[in-house]
């Protein structure tokens, strides 16, 4: 049988009766894994090759296993760059642009020296690099599996600024060393119901202990010692930890707290000074 997307808009349909997101993910990853256009597809009705078709079962079979769109393609869009992720470290999310934005408009002066703790994928990191090169980017994580990942897009960039260390959070790096510390840590409470939809991802990058909040305590404790005088710390956190990581970051000696709100007008960025 010769197939083209309409046999697969049926099939999905027959899979997924209630999932029509599912239909819009196929269209994206034809377009980007076999490289045809609307025009082949919708105008001249294009029939796919049995090596299309078997890259088609394999996106079935993945959609199948709860797969992520972004694992599956190996990429994913941050601040108008495609990073290369895998299930090592997490999808970046648009809100997390936000943080990017925030620090990105400081006018930011040649030298500094910026911090992203918890690198994963490097989005935050390298998208500063790339935006600021004559600034200096680090990026720290403990996970060398993340650390891995961090360097493909470190090179892939071509980013000769941003420089990767394996550590235990801020343990291994010297006082008064850092203008400004961002960090998007883990903060998914253990036992949250959503983690089942993020069950891909992985687990050391999502959750933390005390209802989610251990790790803006342990970094805060330690960046206050790690930031220079007047240095800027800006965590990104859930929607409903605001007042828990402001009294966190007071309580370590933080001023001048500001709130920043998502797109849609959650609290979800968090920022002092020393």
């Amino acid at each position: 049988m010769i197939k083209d997307l309409n046999y697969y808009n049926k099939k999905i349909k027959e899979i997924w009766p209630d999932e029509s997101h599912i239909g819009k993910e196929l269209i994206f990853y034809i377009k980007e894994k076999l490289d045809l256009n609307d025009l082949s597809l919708f105008v001249d009705n294009h029939k796919f090759s049995k090596e299309e078709e078997n890259s088609i079962n394999d996106f079935f079979e993945k959609k199948k296993n709860g797969i992520p769109l972004d694992y599956i393609l190996q990429k994913s869009s941050f601040y108008q760059n495609d990073f290369f992720v895998d299930e090592r470290v997490l999808i970046p999310r648009p809100e997390t642009e936000i943080l990017v934005d925030y620090i990105n408009n400081l006018n930011l002066s040649p030298g500094m020296k910026i911090l992203d703790a918890g690198v994963g994928s490097g989005c935050i990191g390298a998208s500063l690099a790339k935006l600021n090169p004559e600034t200096l980017i680090y990026g720290v994580d403990y996970s060398l599996a993340a650390l891995q990942v961090a360097k493909i897009n470190k090179q892939k960039f071509n980013l000769s600024n941003f420089y990767l260390i394996n550590s235990i959070w801020l343990n291994s790096l010297k006082e008064n060393m850092f203008d400004i510390i961002v960090s998007n840590p883990p903060y998914v409470a253990p036992f949250d119901p959503h983690l089942e939809e993020l069950k891909h991802e992985p687990i050391s990058a999502l959750v933390a202990e005390q209802n989610g909040l251990r790790d803006f305590d342990l970094i805060s404790s330690q960046a206050i010692k790690v930031l220079k005088k007047d240095g800027l710390l800006a965590f990104e956190h859930g929607n409903s930890q605001a007042n828990e990581v402001r009294n966190i970051m007071i309580n370590y000696g933080f001023k001048n707290i500001v709130l920043i709100n998502d797109y849609q007008s959650q609290p979800r960025i968090t920022l002092g000074k020393k």
